[in-house]
């Protein structure tokens, strides 16, 4: 129990990272470096990754590249929205206005976060990836 209470814990502190950055994006307040840890080719090319797996509706692939926390909760079922959201916005046409920054949570734990847009036929989304510093997918999110 106390395993899946830390994992909540973890889950909401890298959520509200999350939200806390793109509130800072949204306000054009200059983000948080990316740490030395990460190199930003790679973290831009892993969320590119993410993002086409995502257009394909890869959710397996998606829980392989991430951590334990990712494996359990980005299921098929919780990605349905978003894949209905996708069906809806058209063909995916490109990716633009990437900005890479970095986040540390309460435990010291370092994460990469890459945000961009990402845009369709009919609408565009603002993409949110978060990655650990062994690159393993550790948050998505589209709005």
């Amino acid at each position: 129990m106390n395993m899946q209470r830390e994992r909540q814990r973890r889950g909401l502190v890298i959520l509200a990272s999350i939200l806390c950055l793109f509130l800072l994006t949204a306000c054009n307040k200059e983000l948080p470096a990316l740490s030395s840890k990460f190199d930003p080719v790679k973290v831009e090319e892993k969320a590119k990754n993410v993002i086409a797996l995502v257009n394909d509706r890869d959710g397996q692939t998606m829980r392989e590249m991430g951590t334990e926390e990712i494996k359990q909760s980005l299921t098929d079922e919780a990605m349905k929205p978003v894949y209905d959201a996708l069906q809806k916005a058209g063909a995916f046409k490109e990716i633009k206005d990437i900005q890479l920054a970095g986040n540390t949570d309460s435990s010291g734990q370092e994460y990469a976060v890459f945000i961009a847009k990402a845009v369709y036929e009919k609408k565009s989304f603002i993409v949110t990836i978060t990655f650990t510093p062994d690159m393993k997918l550790s948050g998505l999110f589209f709005k």
